[in-house]
């Protein structure tokens, strides 16, 4: 009796585990906000990203053309995207005076300002591959010129 007791313990939780994962990757990540420098980087702001790296990547892939059509950058040199969680919401300096904040000029609102909490950081240069940067880890990625995504494992992280 014990034993199909465990049994059906492990399949609950396992059940619910699968439930929740689906019900994370099928909840669609909202933009909230999109500040461009009108040079070469972008900050775009969500609400959540999908659970998995390469999920994550894509999804930014996915956006990235649509987004470059509204807020250009220069043609060459160096461009980058931080994607950030709006976590509790916009702030400033007065009520997070301890904190790491990152404001945008064009709100033209007392609350401007986010915690710096990147989920996602894009760099792109000529001549290089693209690289993501993915948190809390900061785990490597890079796309290869066939479109593949690929891990990176530098040094410090071994």
């Amino acid at each position: 009796m014990k034993k199909k007791r465990k049994s059906l313990i492990f399949v609950t939780c396992l059940f619910l585990a699968g439930a929740l994962y689906n019900l994370w990757t099928l909840r669609k990540a909202n933009i909230i906000f999109i500040y461009s420098d009108a040079g070469s980087t972008i900050n775009i702001v969500v609400d959540h990203l999908p659970w998995t790296d390469r999920d994550k990547i894509e999804w930014f892939l996915a956006r990235k053309e649509k987004i470059l059509e509204k807020y250009p950058l220069y043609d060459s040199g160096v461009h980058t995207f931080y994607v950030m969680d709006v976590g509790k919401g916009f702030t400033n300096y007065n009520e997070n005076p301890d904190e790491d904040l990152r404001c945008f000029p064009t709100i033209k609102n007392e609350k401007n300002c986010l915690i710096k909490d990147y989920l996602l950081i894009v760099y792109e240069e000529e001549y290089i591959n693209t690289q993501f940067y993915i948190a809390p880890w900061w785990t490597f990625y890079q796309l290869t010129p066939e479109g593949k995504i690929e891990r990176i494992y530098r040094e410090e992280n071994l």
